[in-house]
């Protein structure tokens, strides 16, 4: 299984969606959030949108603020916390040789993870959230139907998304109908199949 996001892009992903999701839950805009914080909107919405990273300072006053804890700030809003953990035969390269180690446990006590099983030998990973994250690809439902693509949109609120190489435009109002479900994590492709094994 290869990583395709690193742990500070999710550390990123995570603070960003917890930060639209306080203020929306308290009905607030960007402006008055920014007010909060003697910033401009402009630099407010660099934090949501992840174009910056928030400052210890700056969490510090929006999590007493909205009254939640730092580890709320910066954690996994949908996480279900299911601690399920699995183990691996685990061998790892040390020293330049392959050598047998204490097995992998693999858990998803801090994600809620989504599969995307597109053949018997490749199954894409999802991090659940209802955010649009710009330039990921994102798993999203439109008009009912799931599709995986990146996601664009332009200033006028319509944008694309690709089908099968092509892009497929929406307008603003059909932009209403698409449900973000989770951003892409991870890639498992097999070389050859084994029952009952994904």
């Amino acid at each position: 299984m290869s990583i395709m996001t690193t742990e500070d892009d999710f550390n990123s992903l995570f603070i960003c969606e917890n930060l639209r999701r306080l203020r929306q839950a308290h009905h607030l805009t960007t402006t008055h959030v920014a007010n909060i914080l003697k910033k401009s909107r402009q630099g407010y919405l660099n934090y949501e949108n992840g174009d910056r990273e928030i400052g210890i300072h700056d969490l510090i006053k929006l999590s007493g603020f909205y009254g939640v804890t730092i580890d709320e700030m910066v954690g996994n809003p949908f996480s279900q916390h299911n601690n399920k953990p699995m183990s691996f035969r685990t061998y790892e390269m040390v020293d330049g040789e392959l050598t047998h180690v204490m097995p992998l446990p693999i858990n998803t006590a801090n994600d809620d993870v989504i599969c995307v099983k597109y053949d018997d030998r490749q199954v894409d990973f999802f991090w659940r959230t209802q955010v649009h994250h710009k330039n990921k690809v994102m798993l999203f439902e439109y008009y009912n139907r799931p599709y995986v693509s990146k996601l664009f949109y332009n200033t006028d609120g319509g944008g694309c998304f690709f089908l099968h190489d092509e892009p497929f435009y929406f307008t603003k109002a059909h932009a209403d109908n698409i449900v973000i479900i989770g951003v892409f994590s991870a890639k498992l492709t097999k070389d050859f199949t084994i029952p009952n094994f994904l």
